[in-house]
């Protein structure tokens, strides 16, 4: 297939409701009893993940996110509802580290980049490092209510997004801390350039800046007009050298930055932006955009049940992808040929970028997928739930 070139209709290729058409080959004699499917669902009964990690307590307990360790990739750490945060191993569902002391639902547990260090944050903004050679806490703050964190690329340096507007930036465990000063609204979102000297926020309001971290000034601000969004900014992310940043907002848009002019240098919508009611208004939120340097593809997932991919030069579409659900997170493999959709159905899906073929489907959750991550050897995918649990999925050996 030209990647140039829509293709007809979109070449949508349906791997969610219409799973039931390998229902028979999957399910095996399971299928002769429909009582059995009935009582179990679906999804459990197709249920091919390696492990199944329940610490969370199910249920009740949501798990918000999840992450690989970035050289032991099989270790993984997840937190949920439950206020706490578990490192674990991915092929035997072993505990090897419960982090407690938060008493609010932990939405951000991730690895520094060499992975000796892990942060946990919950949504009441109380902060701990853990130092992962001695499972001791080395570093903590209680701040306020939070909406995202991350980790800089290349130091121990946190950027924290704030209910406030305002960004902080501690170093670790130093404590050593800067402050990107509120503009009036929530800030919903943020990135780091990969070469760790800029960032990008996104904000309720639907404005964007791009600060410096050294300096603290504002690079570039997209604050009103045609380069601004009308809605809240869900995600922003560079590409793979920080030529452009993508983002994604509640407005059903999403736009192309190059890092190095501030210039908004391409837009791209949902196909279904009128909703029919007030009450549809959130049904054409992007929810997380993706840009693929490698083949010069933007893909976003969007809460109106679709995967869109644009062809980047030619400002076209290439595929528009259904779901039987809203996308909450897609990821590209290391090649940049394949990408993975978390939807709100319970199912991760392994897709062909370019041709729009589904590849592979991963089930096994009983609630909404809400985050996933592949460990950098792209051995494993692993999925957290509204289900309480998360799994992991051994990727070589189900594709």
């Amino acid at each position: 297939m030209d990647p140039d070139q829509p293709e007809e209709g979109y070449g949508a290729m349906d791997c969610g409701d219409g799973v039931a058409m390998n229902l028979d080959d999957e399910l095996g004699e399971d299928m002769e009893d429909p009582e059995l499917i009935e009582e179990i669902g679906i999804n459990q009964a197709l249920d091919n993940s390696k492990q199944t990690f329940e610490e969370h307590n199910g249920d009740e307990n949501e798990v918000y996110c999840v992450n690989v360790h970035p050289t032991q990739t099989t270790l993984a750490v997840s937190g949920g509802k439950d206020d706490k945060a578990y490192i674990w191993n991915v092929e035997t569902a072993e505990k090897l580290l419960e982090c407690s002391g938060h008493k609010d639902s932990v939405v951000f547990a991730d690895f520094n980049k060499d992975g000796t260090l892990l942060a946990t944050a919950d949504l009441g903004g109380f902060i701990q490092v853990w130092k992962l050679e001695t499972n001791q806490q080395i570093w903590s703050i209680d701040s306020s209510d939070l909406e995202w964190a991350t980790w800089h690329p290349l130091a121990n340096v946190l950027l924290v997004g704030f209910a406030s507007g305002e960004v902080y930036m501690w170093k670790v465990p130093s404590g050593d801390t800067k402050v990107f000063p509120s503009h009036s609204c929530r800030c919903m979102s943020g990135a780091i350039h990969p070469d760790g000297k800029t960032a990008v926020f996104g904000y309720e309001d639907g404005s964007v800046r791009i600060y410096d971290l050294k300096t603290s000034q504002i690079v570039h601000a997209f604050t009103k007009g045609r380069d601004s969004h009308n809605g809240e900014v869900n995600s922003v992310s560079f590409d793979q050298d920080g030529t452009n940043l993508a983002t994604a907002s509640s407005d059903g848009w999403s736009k192309i930055i190059n890092t190095s002019t501030g210039k908004v240098v391409a837009t791209y919508k949902v196909t279904n932006t009128s909703p029919s009611s007030e009450d549809d208004e959130n049904s054409v939120s992007i929810e997380c955009a993706s840009i693929n340097s490698r083949f010069n593809l933007l893909a976003f997932g969007s809460l109106d049940n679709n995967l869109y991919i644009w062809n980047l030069r030619t400002k076209q579409i290439v595929k528009k992808i259904e779901h039987p659900d809203g996308i909450t997170k897609i990821l590209w493999d290391g090649s940049g040929s394949k990408i993975f959709t978390a939807c709100l159905d319970g199912i991760c899906r392994l897709w062909n970028g370019r041709s729009g073929e589904c590849l592979h489907s991963f089930f096994g959750a009983e609630g909404s997928i809400l985050d996933i991550s592949i460990s950098k050897d792209e051995k494993w995918l692993l999925s957290a739930a509204a289900d309480g649990n998360v799994r992991s999925y051994a990727i070589q050996e189900e594709t």
